[in-house]
C-alpha cells in the first residue's frame, strides 16, 4: 500500500491566480462530482462520459452528468461543461468551474486525449511541461514564436500554457513524466521547426500514463494496491491499443471514401501514377490516379474535415471525367517546355543516349542532356519546376548559342582518351549495319577497332569507351 508523506494540497480558485493551501484534505473531498452540460450534441456528451470514466477508475470518485441546470439555491459543488468557444481549457480544483471543449479534433483519438487532459485539470493537475524540473529545452524562446504561428493563439496564451514555469508547491512530489496526459505534444507546437524539434524530448502517449494513475490514486484512492494498479494499467494499455487500431482503420476508410467526380484520396505509403505520395497523411489526387500540377495538391492531410474542405474548395475537384481528361492534355502541353528546355517522356532518350525508365527528365530544346547525369522526376509539375530553376533553361538566345558551342567542344574532348578514340570510319574487318558508322580504335594500333562493335551515334560509342578499362587506364 502506498503512503503519502506530504498532505499539503493545492486548489486553484475561480477568481484568482493564487494557490490556496489546505492541510489534511483532498482537492475533491467528496464521493461524487456532478457535471452539468451547458450544451453539446448527444455524441459529444457520450464521448465525455465514456473517456472521462478512466479517471473514475483511479480516483474512486463517481462522475454524475446532467442536462438539468442546478438550482440558484443549490450550493453543491458542480462543474459546467461546454462545447462552445475556440479553445480547450478547464479551471482547477473544487470550485464550480468550467471545462471548455471548444476545439475538439475530428480524430476521435485526439478527442479522447483532450477530454482526459481537461478532466486532469479539473482534478487539480497542472501541465507536466511547466514543472520546475522540466528539461531545459523547454526554455527555448523560439517555442513561443512557433506556438503563436502553429497554434493560432496569442503570445500571452502561449507563454501561460507553454513557456511559464509553475513555481507553486505541489501536493505530492513525483518524477517528471514525459508520458503524462498533462504534457503537451510539442510536435504540434513546433510544427516543421526541426532546430527546435531535435532538442525536445520525444513523447508518445495518447492516454493516462502509469505515473498519472499512480499519483492520482495516492491523492484520492489509497485503497488501490500497487499490484492492482499495475494490473489495471496493463489492461488499460491493451484496451487503448485496441481502440486506436480500430479507430485508425475507421478513419483511414472514411478518408479513402472521400471523393468527387474528379478527385479522390491517396493513402500514405501509396504512389500516384506520376509518383506523388505521402509518408504520413493523405493526399488529394485525380480519379485517374494522377496528381495535380498545383502546389496545394502536394499537401498531406491528417483529418477528414481538411480533405472535405479542400475537395469542396478546389475547382479541379468539381470537374467531370471528360473535363479532367481535357485538363490533363492541356497540362501536358503547358508544362512540356520552359525557356531553352523541354520535358522528355519516360523511355525517350536524349542525344547522349540516356533516358528514364520511370518518370520524366528534361533536356535542352536540341535534346542535349543538361549536366553530368540525367535526373528523373516523378511528375510533370516537378520536372517543370526543375526547368524553371535551371540556369541553362533560363539562358537568352545569345547565351544559349555560346552554351551549345561549349557542348560541341566538350564532345570532341570526350571522343578521345589517352589510348582510345571514337571515329566515324568503316573497317573491312567489321560488318557494320547501315547507319552504324561509329567505332572505337586503339590509338597505338589504328589499323582496326579496339573491339568488333559498331555504334549508331558517337554518344553510344563514347559511353561504351568509358566502360573499357584499357581506354580509361
Amino acid at each position: 500500500m502506498r503512503k503519502i508523506t506530504l498532505l499539503i494540497v493545492l486548489i486553484w480558485t475561480a477568481t484568482s491566480d493564487a494557490f490556496v493551501f489546505y492541510e489534511d484534505t483532498k482537492i475533491w473531498n467528496q464521493e461524487t462530482i456532478t457535471f452539468y452540460f451547458l450544451d453539446g450534441t448527444a455524441q459529444q456528451k457520450s464521448e465525455v462520459k465514456k473517456f472521462a470514466n478512466l479517471w473514475q477508475r483511479y480516483t474512486g470518485i463517481k462522475f454524475i452528468y446532467t442536462d438539468k441546470k442546478p438550482s440558484l439555491f443549490s450550493f453543491k459543488p458542480y462543474y459546467k461543461i461546454t462545447f462552445k468557444g475556440s479553445s480547450n481549457q478547464s479551471t482547477k480544483g473544487a470550485v464550480n468551474g468550467t471545462i471548455q471543449l471548444g476545439n475538439l479534433s475530428d480524430n476521435i483519438i485526439f478527442r479522447k486525449m483532450t477530454i482526459l487532459h481537461e478532466f486532469g485539470h479539473m482534478l487539480g493537475l497542472g501541465h507536466e511541461h511547466q514543472r520546475t524540473d522540466r528539461p531545459s529545452a523547454f526554455n527555448n524562446q523560439k517555442l513561443i514564436q512557433v506556438c503563436v504561428k502553429n497554434q493560432q493563439q496569442s503570445r500571452a496564451w502561449c507563454k501561460e500554457n507553454l513557456s511559464n514555469i509553475n513555481n507553486a508547491e505541489v501536493f505530492i512530489e513525483s518524477d517528471y513524466d514525459i508520458l503524462s496526459i498533462m504534457h503537451y505534444d510539442l510536435k504540434n507546437i513546433a510544427g516543421d521547426e526541426q532546430s527546435i524539434l531535435q532538442t525536445l524530448p520525444k513523447l508518445k502517449s495518447n492516454t493516462l500514463s502509469y505515473t498519472d494513475k499512480y499519483y492520482i490514486a495516492m491523492l484520492y484512492n489509497q485503497n488501490i494496491s500497487d499490484k492492482t494498479l499495475e494490473q489495471m494499467h496493463k489492461q488499460d494499455l491493451w484496451n487503448q491499443q485496441k481502440f486506436e487500431n480500430s479507430e485508425n482503420k475507421k478513419t483511414q476508410q472514411a478518408m479513402m471514401n472521400l471523393r468527387t467526380s474528379s478527385c479522390k484520396t491517396l493513402s500514405y505509403g501509396k504512389h500516384s501514377k506520376d509518383g506523388k505520395f505521402c509518408k504520413t497523411g493523405f493526399m488529394i489526387i485525380g480519379t485517374d490516379d494522377f496528381g495535380f500540377p498545383d502546389g496545394e495538391f502536394n499537401t498531406c492531410y491528417n483529418s477528414i474535415s481538411q480533405i472535405k474542405e479542400q475537395m469542396n474548395r478546389y475547382k479541379y475537384c468539381q470537374l467531370s471525367k471528360t473535363q479532367l481528361h481535357n485538363k490533363r492534355q492541356n497540362w501536358n502541353q503547358q508544362f512540356a517546355q520552359y525557356g531553352q528546355c523541354k520535358r522528355l517522356e519516360p523511355n525517350d532518350k536524349n542525344r547522349q543516349e540516356f533516358f528514364c525508365e520511370e518518370g520524366y527528365s528534361f533536356v535542352t530544346k536540341n535534346n542535349d542532356m543538361i549536366g553530368e547525369k540525367t535526373v528523373c522526376y516523378s511528375s510533370i509539375d516537378s520536372v517543370f519546376s526543375a526547368m524553371k530553376s535551371n540556369t541553362v533553361c533560363n539562358l537568352d538566345n545569345f547565351e544559349f548559342r555560346k552554351y551549345q558551342r561549349k557542348l560541341e567542344q566538350a564532345e570532341k574532348t570526350q571522343m578521345k582518351t589517352k589510348f582510345c578514340k571514337v571515329v566515324k570510319r568503316k573497317y573491312k574487318t567489321i560488318n557494320c549495319p547501315t547507319d552504324f558508322d561509329y567505332t572505337i580504335i586503339n590509338l597505338n594500333i589504328q589499323s582496326k577497332p579496339i573491339n568488333n562493335k559498331c555504334f549508331a551515334s558517337k554518344f553510344q560509342a563514347i559511353n561504351a569507351m568509358s566502360e573499357i578499362p584499357f581506354c580509361e587506364s
